[in-house]
């Protein structure tokens, strides 16, 4: 099977910011750990009653976050996951989601693995829980190899998915490998879900995929670009982590040829350097009506 991602392919051309109503609909507010979270809500009656909540990108360092030009009320600073630990735990306990998804970029350090897997054992889905693997994951593997970082997640209750899918019902959670260290592929299932979830640590997979494959699932999540970090009002991203630049870089899209949605969540840890300017830490919740 060959590589997509040294195919031709102009599926990135057909994708734009999503438009926003009653069947797909978007509020944001603040959690009272400082979180922010972004709900949307979908109509699928399939899965009414039904809840995601998805995270990205903490990339637990043991170097302090600071978190500028934040609400005196919100976290400004943070360090290791004894925050983020509570903050999750407390999004958890509030809504109560059937399927916790991570999208990838777990710790900065393997050192910090043990403490990063307290954490994710502390945090339970109604139905699961499930990750994809991130590139700083992948980076990690000349210090663990990759069976025993599965085996981690296993430990701490989670499932990753590496280009293989689960299925309940009428609910599919597809997850693919990393787009920079991995081999990112697509086995659609020939059974038809009343709703297929793409989980992708990169958008940067989503907008190579040929549009025929997308068209298997009907909203997509990835993390990676961090929203930026550092967004200037009006414009937004400073530097985006994609090869498309700002075409990504955080936010919903849409693809109306291949009928997929798109959300690129900006995560909550930072790389490089340690801060976030008008870029807060979130959380993404799915709310199925």
């Amino acid at each position: 099977m060959p590589d997509y991602r040294k195919l031709k392919s102009n599926s990135f051309r057909f994708f734009r910011p999503a438009i926003l109503d009653s069947s797909f609909s978007r509020k944001e507010s603040f959690l009272p750990s400082g979180l922010a979270l972004k709900e949307y809500e979908l109509t699928v009656p399939a899965l009414s009653g039904q809840s995601v909540l998805f995270f990205t990108d903490t990339h637990i360092q043991e170097g302090t976050i600071r978190n500028l030009a934040s609400p005196a009320n919100r976290p400004r600073f943070w360090n290791g996951t004894e925050w983020l630990t509570e903050a999750l735990r407390e999004a958890v306990t509030l809504f109560s989601p059937d399927y916790l998804l991570f999208g990838g970029d777990l710790v900065t350090y393997s050192s910090l693995y043990p403490d990063a897997m307290h954490m994710m054992a502390q945090l339970k889905g109604k139905r699961g829980q499930f990750a994809v693997y991130g590139n700083w994951d992948k980076r990690r593997r000349l210090w663990l190899p990759f069976r025993i970082i599965e085996q981690l997640y296993e430990k701490a209750g989670w499932k990753l998915l590496n280009n293989e899918s689960f299925s309940a019902g009428a609910f599919e959670i597809y997850g693919l490998d990393d787009y920079k260290i991995g081999i990112p592929r697509v086995y659609p299932s020939r059974r038809k879900y009343a709703f297929s979830l793409l989980l992708s640590h990169n958008p940067d997979s989503i907008a190579d995929l040929p549009s025929d494959e997308l068209a298997h699932f009907d909203l997509a999540l990835c993390g990676h670009t961090h929203g930026g970090q550092i967004r200037i009002p009006g414009f937004g991203a400073l530097k985006a982590s994609s090869k498309h630049w700002k075409r990504f870089e955080y936010g919903a899209y849409e693809n109306k040829q291949a009928n997929l949605k798109l959300i690129v969540s900006s995560g909550i840890g930072t790389t490089f350097l340690p801060y976030r300017i008008n870029c807060p830490p979130e959380i993404v919740l799915l709310r199925f009506r």
